[in-house]
């Protein structure tokens, strides 16, 4: 299959011609036709929209009709939520809001965390990345820098953003138990006591990163109205109590949302299913039964990051060290609890 990109550089007007697998990139020196042998041939460079589209439907026909695929975008990160988090908070999810995200036959994206993948899953409603970081993603204060990588055709790396890991501060609120401890997913509305100490009248608590209506009783317990679409869906929520204005919270700790006991997954197939050593980073489809959005792929025992696609679809990413050199791993997949269970596992080789 060849491609058609129309160069105009001032004056100069030419086709270039080259293989599709020549993308991404500048076309460099592939075969082309210059303007001068087609104005020796009567063509009207004038019309370039009418020029390209004839030479496009002679390459189409001469390759049975079938035309390249869109190419992804490179992704772009406008914000965090939440931008930054208290040294030695529990997991949490990272919402990344931005353009240029992928989901789709053509691969996904992935947020990577100081070059790390994450498990990485697209809001179909909000269009954000819902990221899962890990407690020992954030067990040292400092500066971490937060990028969107979406695979190729196309693709490439967005601009890092800065995420914040806050050291405690002196006098800083603390939260040590919640009650309820757990909540069913789908319940109405209810009031979340936390337990603690160094609050003041007007902490508010967060769920999420999000103020939720709080009430003072004394400096070691405060409650807050938790709303029902807080606990909609199975998962959990980030609690904290921070200082007014949000300025020093308290190092989070998560409050499970339990839905149905999880099913065992079951997997069907993995595509592909070898690479060459030496090969980047890749992205591998699993397709089979019981998936749910916490569910995670395993390289010989070892969390893949994921991406959750549907209940018979989960997305991969081996990572580039995994594949350095010749071997054969076992790829299966997690449900989390409750319920849930360890897949049978399918074979990968790196040759």
């Amino acid at each position: 299959m060849l491609s058609i990109v129309a160069v105009w550089q001032g004056n100069l007007q030419e086709i270039w011609l080259f293989p599709r697998s020549a993308f991404p990139g500048a076309p460099g020196r592939r075969p082309r036709i210059p303007a001068e042998i087609l104005r020796r041939q009567g063509l009207k460079l004038a019309r370039w929209s009418a020029l390209v589209s004839a030479v496009g439907l002679l390459l189409l026909g001469a390759c049975g009709g079938k035309s390249a695929p869109p190419f992804n975008s490179t992704p772009a990160i406008s914000d965090l939520f939440p931008s930054n988090i208290t040294v030695g908070s529990q997991d949490f999810t990272l919402s990344v809001v931005g353009s240029g995200f992928a989901s789709g036959n053509k691969g996904v994206s992935f947020v990577y965390w100081n070059g790390f993948a994450r498990s990485t899953t697209l809001n179909e409603i909000t269009g954000q990345l819902q990221v899962h970081i890990f407690a020992s993603d954030v067990a040292a204060p400092g500066t971490v820098n937060v990028t969107v990588v979406n695979p190729s055709p196309g693709g490439g790396t967005s601009l890092p953003s800065p995420f914040v890991i806050e050291p405690v501060q002196a006098g800083a609120p603390v939260v040590t138990s919640l009650s309820p401890s757990d909540v069913k997913a789908g319940s109405a509305a209810f009031t979340l006591t936390v337990n603690g100490s160094n609050f003041t009248a007007n902490d508010p608590v967060t769920w999420n990163g999000d103020v939720r209506l709080t009430t003072f009783v004394n400096s070691n317990q405060v409650t807050a109205n938790i709303l029902s679409t807080d606990i909609a869906n199975a998962g959990s929520g980030s609690v904290s109590v921070a200082t007014p204005g949000l300025l020093i919270a308290a190092p989070s700790i998560n409050m499970p949302i339990n839905g149905p006991d999880n099913s065992k997954p079951a997997v069907s197939s993995i595509a592909p299913a070898s690479a060459s050593a030496g090969s980047t980073d890749l992205q591998v489809t699993i397709q089979g039964t019981g998936f749910v959005a916490g569910s995670f792929g395993e390289w010989n025992g070892q969390p893949l990051a994921t991406a959750f696609i549907s209940s018979s679809k989960l997305i991969v990413l081996i990572p580039a060290a995994d594949l350095a050199v010749s071997t054969s791993a076992n790829i299966d997949v997690s449900n989390p609890a409750p319920g849930g269970g360890t897949s049978g596992q399918s074979t990968f080789k790196v040759n």
